[in-house]
């Protein structure tokens, strides 16, 4: 629908500065203005009339207006345990630390602060929606709501003890509750999270798999993270956990594997074929030396992949400009090849690309009319960035979360020149650091 100077304001108007409205074509333009009205993108670069009235207007001069970014691996929760336990192994890191912190102080309103402080971490960064896994998840949708910020939020399933089932052949009940819980908002899709196959039975997966089934929503699960994982379930049902998640029926196009570290060709074959989505988490995988998942092979298989930065206790930042350079630069590594996975390639992952895989390509993930007005406007000024030859290779290669002046979500001005619009970050900041002592005191 196009506006005219006669008919009501515009909700806000960007002008000026140069846009990248679609990743897929992946063209940096000069942009004239776009005009955002009842959550929504009513015209995209189209030129500049300052006829049209608006009730916020907003100079991009000297900055690049992009899609927002898609996070879509994370655990918001554990924002509050960045830095607990760092330099060791997966394994040691879950069961000596984060599962028996967890335990203890684990509940309700600390999951509610976490997400407070890395979705306003996400947000500053220019990461307008996340796909969010961890325990009580009704939480984690209040937090987005107060933010402002778009997000998956999937309960987290395990055959183990955890924080909000404390007797595990309760945790398929702990799921529909949360279904029936779950705050309905414009903002918030809900979904199932299976940990693992090696935390997972295979009857908790497959009847997890039907829940999700039932209820059309995604259903995320790490997937051949480790060596060790690999091992372990060969031991248990003689087959790789892809192979084991073929044979249970799970793999499929509402089926998220995370991480995929340790696949092989005829595993990746198996993923392409099923139309399984899949996210890398390259930072959080190097840091606690899990492996480099071989992404390009998967692209050349068609297989729709997205970028996530796993949780601050295991990245540590939600910066998706540093981990889209590690996606490059690793791939680069891995392949002793310079053109792998090119800065296009992971400027789609994590905005388009990674909408694909939460299913949500139909609202975000570019910058079109009709769509959700999920936007990130980035200084290209600093001196990291000058002199720019190439913007896209400039996001990837020289790019920091810091450069995000402003975020608009669901046409709503969530971070202007800096500053969440929605929150008081000092005040956020003060409750983390408190409970971060009182955690310290006692291990």
């Amino acid at each position: 629908m196009a506006m005219n100077s006669s008919q009501d304001a515009a909700d806000i108007i960007l002008h000026s500065g140069h846009i990248l409205s679609n990743p897929d074509v992946g063209e940096v333009m000069p942009h004239g203005m776009t005009i955002i009205k009842d959550h929504a993108f009513i015209e995209v670069n189209v030129p500049w009339d300052p006829g049209i009235r608006a009730n916020k207007v907003i100079d991009c001069t000297n900055c690049l207006i992009m899609p927002g970014m898609v996070n879509c691996h994370t655990h918001c929760g554990m924002g509050l345990l960045r830095g607990l336990a760092d330099d060791m192994p997966l394994d040691t890191w879950l069961h000596r630390f984060i599962f028996p912190v967890e335990n203890q102080w684990v509940k309700p309103e600390f999951v509610y602060l976490g997400c407070l402080v890395s979705m306003a971490e996400m947000v500053l960064n220019g990461i307008t929606t996340c796909a969010d896994g961890y325990y009580f998840m009704e939480s984690a949708a209040r937090a987005a709501i107060t933010i402002g910020m778009r997000a998956v939020v999937a309960q987290g399933i395990l055959d183990v003890p955890t924080p909000d089932v404390q007797d595990p052949a309760r945790c398929l009940d702990r799921a529909m509750e949360f279904l029936e819980r779950c705050t309905r908002h414009e903002l918030i899709r809900p979904a199932l999270f299976c940990h693992s196959p090696y935390l997972c039975s295979p009857a908790t997966l497959t009847a997890a798999a039907e829940t999700a089934k039932n209820h059309s929503l995604l259903l995320f699960c790490h997937v051949a993270e480790t060596e060790d994982e690999v091992r372990s379930i060969r031991a248990r049902y003689n087959a790789s956990p892809v192979a084991h998640l073929l044979n249970l029926g799970i793999l499929g196009q509402n089926f998220v594997a995370v991480h995929c570290t340790h696949v092989d060709p005829a595993e990746m074959d198996m993923i392409a074929e099923t139309q399984t989505k899949v996210v890398h988490c390259p930072e959080s995988n190097m840091k606690l030396a899990s492996g480099a998942a071989p992404i390009v092979q998967m692209l050349h298989r068609d297989i729709c992949v997205g970028l996530g930065t796993d949780s601050a206790a295991s990245n540590n930042d939600l910066d998706m400009m540093a981990e889209m350079r590690t996606a490059a630069l690793l791939a680069k590594l891995v392949a002793s090849d310079p053109a792998a996975l090119d800065a296009p390639t992971v400027v789609r992952m994590a905005t388009i690309q990674g909408a694909r895989v939460l299913g949500m390509s139909d609202m975000v993930g570019s910058l079109e009319p009709g769509k959700r007005a999920d936007v990130a406007v980035i200084d290209m000024t600093g001196m990291h960035l000058t002199p720019l030859y190439d913007t896209i290779s400039h996001l990837v290669y020289c790019g920091r979360g810091s450069d995000v002046r402003d975020v608009i979500i669901d046409g709503q001005l969530v971070v202007r020149n800096r500053e969440i619009q929605t929150v008081d970050q000092e005040e956020i900041k003060g409750r983390a650091r408190e409970t971060s002592r009182e955690i310290k005191a006692g291990l």
